[in-house]
């Protein structure tokens, strides 16, 4: 499997133009500021946990497959748990401020939902690999939403009774990561394998599973129109000025890709495992940021601008540190 230089530029680009629609509509006043909440909560409730369900039909069960699934799940934890400890050391924060909580937390928690996995499902478009991928994003995504509601939590509100076991398990994506394995061990094929061609039972799942790949594959449009409205509403003369916005983006973009490298460069794993985990965490700054700070009463126009600069510098930054980890790791590839 080979994932080329000019193929990243290009796919970045193209995710990013689809943010142009939106930042348009908004700009000429056909889209107001809610219809990023309303939008969101489609990509979040309906659409994501539809695309992550889907990602477990792409491929039949092997035992191989879920070894690698926990080796994936195994490497987000530490990759996540690596980069708490450097933002902890490097920034400290005895007075709790909030800009600086916002901070950390930005520097953690990466947007491999609304970004990762449109950008991955457009790089491995007509790969083989694609369906083996999609399922390690999906288990990202449970780690993600899993430590997000634990360690993030109490990142930004640093009271340890804001973390609820009751929002992971009602967790839409968890709660479609367990539908989705559950049925696929069990079935061990994909649903439109299980009945003879042809015969009703046949008609009546394909249909089914064509309809939930319906609202799966509108996960990418519809996350970058959001990035786009919300970019449409910010003042660019403050958001390019912000020190503590580009020290974040340092930390997510750069930092958190280098951590990743290193920790999958030299492992004994599937290539595909390597790059997913690489995409995942080259993500910029995830929108949760400026959620939880409004949530939390923290600093959320500091958070805005945080991921707002960050999703624009991703641009650059994911096909450089992309070259960067094949041109230094590429024999390890």
């Amino acid at each position: 499997m080979q994932i080329d230089f000019i193929n990243v530029v290009f796919t970045v680009f193209t995710l990013v133009a689809l943010a142009v629609p939106g930042y348009i509509l908004a700009k000429i006043g056909l889209v107001g500021q809610k219809a990023t909440n309303a939008l969101s909560n489609i990509v979040l409730y309906v659409c994501q946990p539809a695309l992550v369900f889907m990602s477990f039909q792409g491929k039949e069960f092997s035992p191989e497959l879920g070894t690698n699934m926990l080796i994936m799940a195994g490497i987000a934890v530490a990759i996540h748990l690596i980069m708490a400890v450097i933002m902890c050391v490097l920034v400290k924060n005895e007075d709790n401020d909030a800009k600086l909580n916002c901070l950390r937390y930005s520097a953690i928690f990466g947007n491999c939902g609304f970004m990762g996995l449109p950008l991955i499902q457009s790089l491995f478009m007509g790969k083989a690999e694609l369906g083996e991928v999609i399922i390690y994003c999906a288990v990202m995504l449970a780690v993600f939403n899993i430590l997000n509601w634990t360690l993030g939590v109490y990142l930004i509100s640093k009271d340890k009774k804001e973390i609820s076991i009751k929002k992971i398990l009602t967790n839409s994506t968890i709660i479609a990561v367990i539908l989705g394995f559950i049925v696929f061990v069990i079935a061990k094929k994909p649903l439109v394998d299980l009945c003879v061609e042809g015969s009703t039972g046949d008609l009546i799942i394909t249909k089914f599973i064509n309809s939930i790949n319906l609202l799966g594959n509108t996960v990418t449009p519809l996350s970058l129109m959001v990035i786009g409205i919300k970019l449409a509403n910010v003042n660019l003369k403050t958001l390019f000025v912000n020190k503590t916005a580009y020290l974040s983006s340092f930390f997510k973009l750069v930092v958190a890709s280098i951590v990743a490298m290193l920790v999958v460069a030299f492992l004994p794993i599937a290539p595909s495992i390597k790059y997913a985990v690489f995409f995942l965490f080259s993500m910029p700054q995830a929108t949760s940021t400026t959620l939880y700070a409004v949530k939390f009463n923290s600093d959320a126009d500091n958070a805005s601008v945080m991921v707002l600069l960050g999703s624009i510098l991703s641009m650059i930054s994911i096909p450089i540190m992309f070259l960067m980890f094949t041109g230094i790791f590429g024999t390890f590839i």
